[in-house]
């Protein structure tokens, strides 16, 4: 077993959620919940290989965190389809190695640095989908 501090700033509701969804499914065994200082909540858990649906939370963050993504439900459903690909899958990998190697996880700062490949990927479908709007309100 292994033992993981996962901590947020802005994403505490979403990391109650998982915690409560994670624990539940039997991925994790919470040791210990709450602020840990001043506005950082975070878990301290212990998991045994890895925790298929943190992918997930990370997948979330990134998109309610994007501006165009945060207040279209429509377009959030759309880039919520990218689970089933090789990037999301790449990612998963990534986030694998990554929790072997680390035994802290803070949620904004992983996002933000480790998921640049499907942060730029929800740029590009942003993009595109603006484009089309534009052209589609010239004809």
């Amino acid at each position: 077993m292994k033992q993981l501090t996962i901590c947020t700033n802005r994403h505490n509701q979403e990391l109650r959620k998982f915690t409560l969804a994670s624990a539940a499914a039997g991925e994790i065994i919470v040791r210990r919940a709450g602020w840990i200082s001043g506005n950082m909540y975070g878990i301290i858990c212990t998991y045994i290989h890895t925790i298929p649906c943190l992918y997930d939370l990370l997948a979330k963050i990134a998109i309610q965190d994007n501006p165009v993504y945060k207040y279209s439900r429509k377009l959030a459903d759309m880039a919520r389809n990218l689970r089933g690909t090789a990037l999301y899958a790449e990612g998963q990998k990534e986030l694998t190695y990554f929790l072997q190697q680390n035994d802290t996880l803070h949620l904004e700062g992983y996002v933000t640095f480790r998921m640049s490949n499907f942060r730029e990927k929800l740029d590009l479908m942003s993009y595109s989908l603006i484009k089309k709007l534009k052209l589609v309100q010239n004809d």
